[in-house]
């Protein structure tokens, strides 16, 4: 490890390089030995925004730029293949033999699908954060103490934040606090790390600001207190500390920094990402010259003419799921997300014109629906795939409060703030008051609003019921690992200590 930083620094420079060209406005450090890395103010600031660029790119998944052993050239948008992908909600429309791959769970069989178990970018976001926590505090030139203290907390956070993520995807996983590692580190219990996780979020909090400097989305994507409090009250859910959960929601509430915008206001939150309802998000920003064109980025999987030049949908949400999903529309197409959420194309018209939208969002069918959340200026090119990636918002945070009332039996409080979503949307406001339908309620609505945002498979990993919603997972099978990835076989690369999880021992 004795260039370390050097090392990351060509790494960072690979990353950076092809699908997104810019991101922030502080550099990577790119000095010639370590000594000299870490002498300035401008070289922790580089250093920290280097660690969240990492993490970016580790949410949009491996390439041959990342490890030559990997079988893509660009990235897939492997967030939307982690969180939503398995939930039981989506169809290949165009029969595309990896989608439908991992629809039914087969992570292991497709080749085109193993770079998604692999935790390497992740582990490389943590590794730039354990060297920012050792080298920031020897720093003097250029840096005052309150911002030498910010930018640490800033790393702590995303050092928890990549081994929240990693958790939900893998399950157990290896716990990585120190800059340079040369003994083989195992596997730790998911519990032990989530418990590790709001460990480090309650370090970091004292010395995050509520916002950053810069625009809302430019604030909102790197470390604040609010994106801390959210991190802290999922990974409460995961250990079942709901009194946790919902004091560290009730934090975000009181600060009166968030709030739920209008269905108008959706548009901008899901297109730029600057709105006042994102707690936690990372985005591209085509006015500095960074997007993730063809690769990396959900929306070229999602969109078609009149958005991009595709001829026909990747991934989509047939039409009886969505009646399913929404009750309310399927009888009085009262629910506002529907037409805000889908729209039906003119597939009629020549994929060499702008093909038209039609008015009704289900017009096409049971197949051909377009899953339109997020979108792109109508033309038909794959370049300036610029929405961002949301992690954290406010409808979120509440929906997740209202469950951690929910379970401690507190019903007023809970139906509070669902009723908060489903007001928005233009559905009539729940009213039962027996604990275990409101909680079923609550996992619904989540369903609802955050569909294609990559929460659902975490929600039902979470609550041990995914097999209920997807049927090539048993119950028996979700309780042996089924609802998590298998881990990369680079990981046990001269590992003695790595297991892979006990249900893909046997079901390759």
């Amino acid at each position: 490890m004795k260039n370390k930083i050097i090392t990351m620094c060509l790494i960072i420079l690979t990353l950076t390089g092809t699908s997104c060209k810019r991101w922030l406005d502080e550099l990577p450090i790119n000095t010639v030995t370590e000594d000299q890395a870490w002498q300035t103010g401008s070289d922790a600031e580089g250093a920290v925004a280097a660690a969240f660029a990492i993490f970016r790119r580790g949410l949009s998944g491996l390439t041959k730029d990342d490890t030559p052993s990997t079988t893509r050239n660009g990235s897939w948008g492997d967030y939307y293949f982690w969180g939503d992908a398995r939930s039981g909600d989506w169809i290949t429309p165009n029969n595309d033999g990896d989608w439908a791959a991992g629809f039914q769970n087969h992570l292991i069989q497709r080749t085109q699908l193993e770079p998604m178990t692999n935790w390497r970018l992740f582990y490389r976001a943590i590794e730039q954060c354990n060297l920012i926590l050792e080298k920031i505090p020897e720093i003097n030139n250029g840096l005052t103490q309150e911002r030498k203290l910010q930018l640490l907390a800033e790393a702590r956070f995303l050092r928890a934040m990549s081994h929240f993520y990693a958790a939900r995807i893998w399950g157990d996983i290896p716990i990585n606090l120190k800059a340079r590692n040369v003994e083989a580190i195992g596997r730790e219990p998911i519990n032990t790390v989530m418990q590790m996780v709001i460990s480090e979020v309650d370090q970091a909090i004292p010395n995050l600001p509520w916002q950053n400097k810069g625009s809302r989305k430019e604030s909102m994507s790197r470390g604040t207190k609010g994106a801390a409090l959210a991190l802290k009250a999922h990974a409460c859910m995961w250990l079942k500390d709901y009194q946790g959960a919902s004091n560290a929601i009730k934090e975000i509430m009181d600060a009166n920094i968030f709030k739920l915008v209008t269905m108008d206001g959706l548009r901008t939150l899901f297109d730029t990402g600057e709105s006042e309802e994102v707690i936690f998000e990372m985005y591209y920003d085509v006015k500095k010259g960074e997007y993730s064109d063809y690769y990396g980025h959900i929306m070229t999987y999602y969109l078609t003419n009149p958005y991009t030049s595709r001829g026909d949908l990747s991934l989509a949400v047939p039409k009886s799921k969505i009646l399913e999903i929404y009750p309310d529309y399927a009888r009085d197409k009262s629910d506002k997300r529907v037409a805000a959420f889908f729209q039906s194309i003119d597939f009629s018209v020549s994929s060499s014109e702008l093909r038209p939208v039609f008015p009704d969002p289900l017009q096409n069918g049971e197949r051909a629906i377009m899953f339109a959340k997020f979108r792109k200026v109508k033309d038909r090119t794959y370049n300036l795939m610029d929405a961002p990636v949301p992690i954290f918002r406010y409808a979120d945070v509440l929906l997740l409060k209202a469950e951690a009332d929910a379970r401690l039996n507190r019903i007023s409080d809970a139906l509070e703030n669902l009723n908060k979503v489903r007001e928005r949307a233009g559905i009539p406001l729940f009213t039962r008051d027996d604990q275990p339908v409101v909680i079923d309620e609550i996992l619904a609505e989540r369903r609802r609003e955050l569909i294609g945002e990559f929460h659902r498979v975490y929600d039902l990993v979470r609550v041990g019921r995914l097999h209920e919603f997807n049927p090539y997972i048993t119950a028996q099978g979700e309780k042996d690992g089924a609802g998590f990835f298998p881990v990369s076989q680079e990981a046990f690369a001269n590992n003695p200590r790595m297991e892979q999880t006990y249900y893909w021992q046997f079901n390759q």
